[in-house]
């Protein structure tokens, strides 16, 4: 017996799975581009879902296009960075407002010689788990939003994240356009 929506009753996989595998299916669109510039947008807001679902794809059907479409994928991403950086800043002067927390309340620890304020803390050297985790598999959201809760910089998150993404972008385009299929195994997408 068929639902509605075209899958068996017995459908495996949850949401983020069905949703993984539709935006598969949308790498072999005609949508395909503009599919990639919304899902890296969105991955670096919103939703948990990496636009390598379509970009790895994308570069095996076309591999003499692995450059254009990492430079899509990395301006995409930057810009939904900035989003959930703003996002994250907003949450973070609504939390600080509403509980009335001083973010510049100093922190002095002489046994091991900081001595800082409590957003020093939180930023000094976040900016760099931000660029990490640009180039990491690690959601870009947690990254971004993180950054802004946390306030770290916008300078700073802006050059760790276009840094990181553009390492991630064009790493999995140029692996998947010389190193084909067995580059989609390093990156565990299913093609």
């Amino acid at each position: 017996m068929m639902h509605a929506t075209g899958h068996g009753p017995g459908r495996k996989g949850g949401f983020f799975t069905r949703l993984r595998e539709r935006i598969v299916a949308l790498s072999r669109s005609k949508h395909a581009h503009a599919a990639l510039i919304g899902v890296s947008v969105v991955d670096g807001s919103v939703l948990p879902v990496p636009p390598f679902a379509l970009l790895v794809p994308m570069v095996l059907a076309e591999p003499k296009k692995w450059f254009r479409y990492a430079t899509s994928g990395t301006i995409a991403s930057f810009i939904g960075g900035l989003i959930g950086y703003l996002l994250g800043h907003l949450a973070m002067l609504g939390i600080a407002s509403a509980f009335q927390i001083d973010t510049e309340v100093p922190l002095r620890f002489a046994a091991l010689g900081i001595d800082t304020t409590l957003r020093g803390a939180l930023t000094d050297h976040f900016w760099m788990l931000a660029l990490l985790c640009s180039i990491l598999p690690t959601p870009f959201k947690v990254v971004a939003i993180g950054s802004g809760l946390v306030g770290v910089g916008l300078p700073e998150f802006m050059i760790a994240s276009l840094i990181g993404r553009t390492v991630r972008m064009y790493g999995i385009g140029f692996a998947c356009a010389f190193f084909g299929e067995h580059a989609s195994r390093w990156f565990k997408v299913k093609v």
